[in-house]
């Protein structure tokens, strides 16, 4: 296993590292829902992604959080994990919408390609006209097979991004941290 400069190693395994005086630091401050049901500080999110990008290839990675008192119980760990649970799931519907509208889009210019080519075939004595049909015809399924055979790639790897996020196991520790 490299090492990567930002982040230590411990027992084999890197750590993000975050340093907060109190809880409520990890979370966004404007959202008025109970401690539990609060999103996460968009701050943290973004440090958060960051970090899982940058530790892509390194494997398993732990957070831990610490804090300048103990806490009697650890409700950082699920509302965390429900945070990038729910992220997740966001992705995926977004992910199934985009492909449904891939496919429809793919349909329409299949439509519209016959009848261009259709149209090309009847103007076959103009050849200006005819090759410009052919290639506007083309041009129609351009947006489709982009959408439904190269923007699952974005999305795929922030869906690994996000059950790495997901998935780390998180420790609250008491101290000021290294």
């Amino acid at each position: 296993m490299t090492d990567h400069p930002r982040y230590r190693i411990e027992n084999g395994e890197h750590c993000v590292d975050i340093r907060v005086a109190n809880v409520e630091q990890l979370f966004d401050n404007r959202d008025p829902a109970p401690f539990r049901e609060r999103d996460l500080d968009p701050d943290l999110i973004e440090y958060l992604m960051a970090a899982s990008e940058d530790l892509a290839g390194h494997g398993r990675f732990r957070i831990i959080v610490w804090l300048p008192v103990a806490r009697e119980h650890d409700d950082v760990s699920p509302a965390v994990r429900a945070h990038f649970g729910y992220e997740l799931e966001r992705l995926d519907r977004r992910r199934r919408t985009q492909r449904r509208t891939g496919q429809v889009a793919a349909l329409l210019g299949i439509t519209a390609m016959v009848g261009l080519l259709t149209l090309a075939k009847v103007a076959a004595n103009v050849p200006i006209l005819h090759e410009g049909l052919v290639i506007l015809s083309w041009i129609i399924l351009w947006r489709p097979i982009e959408t439904l055979l190269y923007e699952w790639l974005p999305a795929h790897r922030q869906r690994k991004l996000l059950r790495q996020l997901h998935d780390a196991p998180i420790e609250l520790r008491v101290g000021k941290g290294p």
